[in-house]
Parts: structure tokens; C-alpha cells; sequence
């Protein structure tokens, strides 16, 4: 199969990848962090109007009509501006969950999903959330957020049913606690007393576990954008710093250890690409099983990569000032999130028996 990109394709993965270079240098990143909200509304509202919201909404509701192929490209291209808003997640989940609703899709950046509770692990199942008589109630956590978030798509059970709901996260009974993640990224924990919910038909356990794969596949993309920035700027430092009299990067075992980097950075392309490839096609427990091989994978790779990054750096990877620490930081905490390398690989086998 020709994975070669279109020429859409590569003026989507060059708009991306400019704006990450303008405006989401790792310097500039700081600054956005240092903010009340945890990044910058300005360039979070630059960053809207890309349009990055629409790439996988149909044509005939006013997106791009892209896929999971789409969705890889602008995950990889953000990855080395380690971006602060919730794009993946907008871009994939939000946009599937929505179930076709246009008043959903025309303003899908100022949504949030809340399907992690406390206590559960990675499971999707809602245990303590639930929902009577068109009010929902309950606490969900690790909720992607933003300034420009005035709503979320909630997990709930009525009954042994478990849906979707729209809530607002101004009404009255809601509370949202905002932290960030070890990585700067903004989040929060979402409380409910009795809130009004709608609910968002066609859309059950399902569809948000299906979702949720998908927005694991676009993270992983992201994540090989990160690790191949990482690997870049140790290049670099090898080649400049000099110990008697000679560039470190002129010490063979140096080189290979550059070289292992670089195998494990293309190695989690590779599967990043064969992952995009399998969510437009497959679904179901195939779904499932394609986020998960890519997860197990792609974590693994990340962990080699941000570990090595540090050590080539010596003392300097170690500063908290220095660039490499922050891909670090995202890398591990990109293997936490949406399941970490042993779950997956549980996964893997549950569902390959």
C-alpha cells in the first residue's frame, strides 16, 4: 500500500509544522504554562482557527472529510511544540462522540470528555457516575482542558445503560478542580451534583471505547513527533560539545548509541503509520487490539529514547531549564495516559486468545 503523502497532505503537515516553529517554541511553551489557565489563549485561539478541529469531520458537515491518516500527520507535526491544548483530542474523540451533532461539531474546541473515574485504572466502564431523571452525578478525572472549554462529554450509567451526556461546566453543581500533568499540560477533575445532562444518542460503551483507540493511535503520532525532536536536539549537543579536543558525537559508542535512538524513533513511525492505517479500517475488538499493539510499542520506544536523551546530555539533561527535560516529561507521561505499556500489552493478549 503507498503511504505517500498527497499534496493536501503535506500543505496540512506544513501549516502544522510552521506554527509549531512560529509559534510553540519550547521557550514560548514556558511562558504559555506560566499562565492562570496553563497555556496562552491567544495562540490557543490561533491555533483554532488552523481548523485542526475539522480534519475528520465530514465533508457535508463542514470539515476536511480526513481520516486517521490525516489526524497522524498533524499528531506528528505537533509533536515537537509539545502543544498544550487538547487538539488530539478534540480533533478524534471529540468529533466521533459528538454523533453527528452540528451544534457540537461547529464548536467542538470548547468541549472536554470525562470518561476516566478515580479508583478505575484505565477502564471506561462508569462506575460511580451516574444519571436520574436528566441530572448527572459523580466525579470524573484526567479531563483534557482549556480556557475556552464551556462544556463536556460525560460517561454515565442509567441503569446498567451506559451513555454519553452533554453537560455544562457552568451550571450550577458543577465543579471543575484544574491541575497540570507532570508535562505542563492543563487538566482537571469534573464534579457533578445533579447537573443537567442530555443525552447523545447512538453513542454507548462502544463507541467511546472505539473513540478512545483512536485517540490513542493519534496520540502515539504525536508521541514519534516528540521523540524524533528529542533525538534532533541530542544530535545537536553531541556535535558542539567537545571533550579532548574532539565532538562527542566523534566517539563510536556514542554513535551507536545515536543510532539505537534513531532505529527505536523509526520504528515507532512505522508503527504509528501501520496504526493510522488500521483505524480507518478496522473496528470493533480489531480496533481495540491496533491501539494497544501501537501503545505497547510506541511507549517503549518513547521510555529508550527520552532515558538516552538525558544521559548523551550528561549534566545538562538534567537541568530542569534545559529543552530535552520537557520531551521527557512528555514521553513519560504520554505512556501513562490511555494505558500504560503493561496494560496494553494485557490487552494484546486478552483479546489475541
Amino acid at each position: 500500500m503507498d503511504f505517500s503523502l498527497s499534496d493536501e497532505q503535506r500543505m496540512l503537515q506544513d501549516t502544522v509544522g510552521k506554527f509549531v516553529a512560529d509559534r510553540y517554541s519550547l521557550d514560548q511553551r514556558k511562558s504559555y504554562m506560566a499562565q492562570s489557565a496553563g497555556h496562552d489563549a491567544g495562540v490557543a485561539n490561533e491555533l483554532a482557527d488552523l481548523g485542526l478541529n475539522l480534519v475528520q469531520i465530514a465533508e457535508e458537515q463542514g470539515g476536511l472529510g480526513g481520516d486517521a491518516f490525516d489526524a497522524m500527520i498533524v499528531g506528528e507535526a505537533l509533536g515537537p511544540g509539545l502543544v498544550l491544548e487538547p487538539v488530539m483530542d478534540v480533533m478524534t474523540a471529540v468529533s466521533a462522540l459528538a454523533g453527528g451533532r452540528e451544534d457540537i461539531l461547529e464548536d467542538s474546541n470548547a468541549y472536554t470528555l470525562g470518561l476516566y473515574e478515580r479508583g478505575q485504572r484505565y477502564a471506561l466502564t462508569p462506575a460511580g457516575t451516574t444519571v436520574a431523571d436528566g441530572k448527572i452525578t459523580g466525579t470524573k478525572t484526567l479531563a483534557p482542558i482549556s480556557a475556552a472549554a464551556t462544556h463536556a462529554l460525560v460517561s454515565a450509567k442509567d441503569g446498567d445503560d451506559v451513555g454519553l451526556y452533554r453537560v455544562s461546566l457552568t451550571a450550577d453543581g458543577a465543579t471543575v478542580f484544574n491541575y497540570p500533568l507532570q508535562d505542563g499540560r492543563p487538566f482537571a477533575d469534573l464534579q457533578f451534583d445533579g447537573v443537567a445532562a442530555e443525552r447523545i444518542d447512538g453513542v454507548g460503551l462502544a463507541e467511546i471505547e472505539a473513540a478512545v483507540a483512536r485517540l490513542t493511535i493519534a496520540e502515539c503520532a504525536v508521541a514519534v513527533g516528540a521523540m524524533q525532536a528529542a533525538l534532533d536536539m541530542t544530535k545537536e549537543y553531541l556535535s558542539v560539545r567537545k571533550q579532548f579536543g574532539r565532538p562527542l558525537a566523534a566517539f563510536q559508542e556514542l554513535q551507536f548509541r545515536l543510532v539505537d535512538m534513531n532505529m527505536e524513533v523509526q520504528d515507532a513511525r512505522s508503527m504509528s503509520i501501520w496504526a493510522a492505517n488500521q483505524a480507518n479500517q478496522a473496528s470493533g475488538d480489531a480496533l481495540l487490539r491496533s491501539a494497544s499493539l501501537a501503545k505497547a510499542k510506541i511507549g517503549k520506544a518513547a521510555t529508550h529514547v527520552c532515558e538516552d536523551s538525558i544521559q548523551l546530555h550528561g549534566g545538562m539533561g538534567m537541568t530542569q531549564d534545559y529543552g530535552v527535560g520537557a520531551y521527557a516529561k512528555y514521553l513519560l507521561t504520554f505512556n501513562l495516559l490511555h494505558g500504560d505499556v503493561d496494560y496494553h500489552t494485557g490487552r494484546v493478549m486478552r483479546l489475541s486468545a
